[in-house]
């Protein structure tokens, strides 16, 4: 796909030539068989660039102001900014599942699961560190429920840019199977979780390896923090 380094293309043409992709990818979608993953990265990928001439227009990526005191600017993020603090406390105060559940279940105890998940099931360290990060992005974009985001390109795009800050913010070297590990732990861990918070919506719990009673009743915040404190992660 094209990408548009010349400083001197106009936003005119730039704006032209984005709609004409947009208009044959969405042709294509609608004629395709197979799945739509590809589709997806290129919709993402015009998004991102819908993105960015919308900032220059506006002068700039927007920032937003963090637990700690500083800024941070998420689209365009800057590892340095990137806070386990900030995130213990954002995703300790966001729910999973838009507060639908039966009680307020927190993002923070949420990742915290998934990390001793990936642990008991013979993750790398690179990936029960991830298994506790890899929601977040939620601490800086918000939490959209998944079947939404799915929809969503502008977000995922947001998303996936703004995780690979937070890989590089803490060290995180990943290969392709610590990241399948986490997704698998992360889809069994959530399915468990709708299971339990909407017991009469018909969702299967999955078997664990880990037991999420075993975490308690501490603040989430706390949880989260000591979780990464035992990692090494700061």
């Amino acid at each position: 796909m094209e990408r548009f380094d010349d400083e001197n293309t106009s936003r005119s043409r730039r704006i032209d030539h984005l709609e004409d992709e947009v208009a044959t990818l969405a042709r294509d979608l609608r004629a395709a068989d197979e799945s739509g993953d590809e589709f997806r990265a290129q919709f993402e990928a015009v998004v991102g660039e819908l993105q960015a001439l919308l900032a220059e227009r506006n002068g700039g990526y927007g920032t937003i102001n963090t637990r700690s005191g500083g800024t941070i600017t998420p689209l365009s993020a800057d590892p340095a900014d990137v806070s386990i603090d900030d995130i213990a406390h954002a995703l300790a105060n966001l729910t999973r599942f838009t507060g639908q559940g039966t009680e307020p279940y927190s993002v923070a105890r949420h990742s915290v699961h998934v990390s001793h998940e990936v642990e008991a099931r013979g993750g790398s360290p690179a990936a029960i560190r991830w298994g506790l990060l890899h929601d977040a992005t939620e601490a800086y974009l918000a939490n959209v429920p998944a079947p939404v985001k799915e929809t969503l390109p502008g977000y995922t795009h947001a998303e996936a840019s703004l995780a690979a800050t937070v890989r590089d913010a803490f060290d995180l070297d990943l290969s392709s199977a610590d990241e399948r590990l986490v997704d698998a732990a992360d889809s069994d861990v959530g399915r468990y979780e709708l299971a339990v918070h909407f017991p009469d919506a018909g969702h299967e719990k999955p078997a664990l390896e880990y037991d999420p009673g075993v975490l308690g009743g501490d603040a989430a915040d706390e949880l989260f923090l000591r979780r990464a404190r035992a990692l090494g992660v700061e």
